[in-house]
């Protein structure tokens, strides 16, 4: 297995690792929160937009050669998501659930950016990257584009 293979299975799993932890965390989370209604707060935030604008830096760096960096930040990153996340929890008196796995609710605040500007990621630069990544790749395949007539 390459490197490059090796990088996307990590990603994989610490993606999976993330899923399970965030779900986990809200389901004990709400569990407290049921038992003591007026202490705690409902906030959301999507774990899978702040793992996917990471995973967009880290593909920008490789490609400027910055591959072995680029693995170290990725074994550190679920930590430092953990610790964010517990922070924010914490300071701000919240239960924070997966964006994902929350159905409805009444004045629940989203920490999406919060989480991300912790992190050091913002979701314009994110957003240019991901257009700058699918540009460079469907140009290679002019059918594909999404910008096609």
């Amino acid at each position: 297995m390459n490197a490059k293979e090796s990088f996307n299975q990590y990603l994989k799993n610490v993606s999976s690792v993330l899923s399970i932890a965030a779900f986990v965390m809200g389901a004990a989370a709400l569990t407290l929160s049921i038992k003591h209604p007026n202490s705690t707060v409902i906030a959301t935030a999507d774990i899978q937009a702040v793992m996917d604008a990471q995973k967009l830096v880290w593909v920008q760096r490789m490609k400027t050669g910055e591959g072995t960096q680029v693995l170290n930040d990725s074994r550190e990153f679920q930590r430092k998501l953990e610790q964010v996340l517990a922070r924010l929890a914490q300071d701000r008196n919240v239960v924070i659930l997966d964006k994902n796995a929350f159905v409805a609710g009444v004045d629940v605040t989203d920490l999406t950016e919060v989480i991300m500007n912790e992190l050091d990621l913002s979701a314009s630069e994110t957003l240019r990257l991901r257009q700058r990544l699918e540009n460079e790749f469907f140009s290679d395949f002019p059918t594909m584009r999404k910008d096609r007539p």
